[in-house]
């Protein structure tokens, strides 16, 4: 059974604009995620993952795959979705 929801025309703007910013916000999120390269820097990884630096080494020690070579770190875009995946509830 579906309900019908009544709102005045100032609460149902106020809704319009706050699904638009929303949208908006998450839409640019994954405009930049997607210009990141695919092997990435710390940097990069936490735009990628959506987290701060404690939260990517959090998960760097949770077991978050980082690939090193000759001393230069980078994380895939496949590591940080694995990482994800295998964390869902």
């Amino acid at each position: 059974m579906a309900l019908a929801i009544q709102l005045t025309d100032d609460a149902m703007k106020e809704l319009q604009d706050t699904m638009i910013a929303s949208a908006t916000k998450a839409f640019k999120l994954a405009a930049k995620q997607e210009a990141l390269p695919f092997w990435m820097k710390k940097g990069e990884a936490k735009i990628y993952a959506n987290v701060d630096d404690k939260t990517l080494t959090k998960f760097i020690k949770d077991g978050l795959r980082v690939s090193v070579k000759d001393g230069v770190q980078r994380i895939s875009k496949k590591s940080i979705d694995d990482y994800y995946a295998v964390h869902e509830i």
